[in-house]
């Protein structure tokens, strides 16, 4: 039978048998991804330090109320076999069965992050990069595939502050744009258009090596994570690469049909988000990116908008 309740009062009896094995009471790591708060539990040190690497920007002292509670383990039932089977838990629920510790820290970590869009209400969110430049937020919002990651990371090279990769938070009260401050993520093919970059990287943990992704911090790159800050620009970077980048003004209505296409949440607003949308248009000149690698994108917006 399905799980009915919601997420964070899934899990909620930290002594229960099923959930953890038997391991009776033992600490917790804490951290809340804009309204989502977690606590996390693993019976393995690898991947609890993994795992604090890839969640320290959003770790906390203590526990949140409304805690979804997240446990790592190796079930009775597994522990027996040549190769043990890990085992992923979010509340009661099983996400997530291999013999990889590194299959399920991959899991782990875009489990962990998905649920956030779909969950949190105190945010319109976008599917967006974001950086900062004088003080003001550049929002990148576009499908996947498009480039956004490699691109903030194209800007973040050239001095820009960081707040996301991937998630365009928004506060519908202010209309301020928020951190979501998730490590960077590129694979392969996205890594190879920025020469060099690997060998800038400073030390992950083991299991984060082994991964397919490569993750970064903003201090990689030279750079900070900044706080809430308004929006003054809006790029649509687009999955055409061909020829040298060109960037594009487009019209406040497009630009509004663009970010709401692009939304995550914005259902739960209604009317009352897309007003929001409208005002963010109305006040950022909103453009279309096209062409050009990920260095070249940045530097035409960095010479042109900055």
């Amino acid at each position: 039978m399905t799980d009915e309740r919601p997420l964070g009062e899934r899990g909620a009896d930290d002594t229960n048998e099923d959930l953890n094995g038997g391991l009776g009471p033992s600490e917790h790591d804490h951290y809340r991804l804009l309204s989502i708060a977690y606590r996390v539990r693993s019976t393995d040190a690898r991947f609890t330090d993994a795992l604090r690497w890839h969640l320290a920007p959003f770790r906390r002292t203590g526990p949140d109320p409304q805690s979804i509670s997240i446990t790592m383990r190796i079930r009775e039932e597994d522990a027996e076999e040549d190769e043990p089977w890990y085992s992923f838990f979010i509340g009661y629920e099983l996400r997530f069965r291999h013999r990889l510790l590194t299959e399920v820290l991959s899991h782990a970590i875009w489990d962990l992050h998905s649920i956030v869009p779909k969950w949190t209400k105190d945010f319109v969110l976008l599917h967006a990069g974001a950086v900062t430049s004088n003080g003001g937020a550049w929002l990148l919002p576009a499908r996947m595939d498009s480039g956004k990651s490699s691109l903030v990371i194209a800007l973040l090279e050239l001095g820009f502050g960081y707040l996301s990769d991937e998630v365009g938070a928004i506060d519908p009260i202010t209309g301020r744009a928020y951190p979501f401050e998730k490590r960077l993520t590129l694979d392969w093919t996205a890594l190879r258009l920025l020469p060099g970059l690997r060998e800038r990287l400073a030390d992950r943990p083991d299991l984060t090596r082994q991964l397919a992704q490569t993750f970064l911090e903003p201090e990689d790159l030279g750079t900070i994570t900044m706080g809430p800050s308004p929006i003054q620009t809006l790029v649509f970077p687009a999955p055409v690469w061909d020829g040298p980048p060109n960037l594009v003004p487009i019209r406040r209505s497009e630009a509004v049909q663009l970010m709401a296409t692009n939304s995550f949440n914005l259902y739960r607003y209604g009317e009352r988000g897309v007003v929001l949308l409208s005002r963010i248009a109305a006040e950022a000149p909103a453009f279309r990116l096209e062409g050009g690698t990920p260095r070249q994108r940045a530097q035409i917006l960095a010479e042109r908008l900055a």
